[in-house]
């Protein structure tokens, strides 16, 4: 099991000890590791719906970015969120 959780510096994925996965240490392609590197490079707590709104933006290429790992890691990795707007799916 994987949690999915950005933050500065590592992340956006964690062991379930709290530990930041090395995504190359994974089967992602190099594109997704790239865009999950990039995404999370831009993470910063105004963006996470805590206290207003957050980046809607940012928070759907988040949701994406989530379910592509999840379908890359089926079925060897269950990738978990602690936070429901994760799961939200606007569409």
């Amino acid at each position: 099991m994987l949690e999915f959780w950005p933050d500065y510096g590592p992340g956006p994925l964690w062991t379930d000890d709290g530990k930041p996965v090395d995504l190359r240490s994974l089967d992602l392609s190099a594109d997704l590791i790239e865009q999950l590197e990039a995404w999370n490079s831009r993470y910063a707590e105004h963006k996470i719906p805590l206290g207003g709104l957050g980046d809607a933006r940012w928070l759907n290429e988040g949701r994406n970015l989530l379910r592509r790992t999840r379908d890359a890691l089926k079925p060897d990795y269950q990738v978990v969120v602690t936070e429901p707007w994760w799961e939200v799916d606007p569409t």
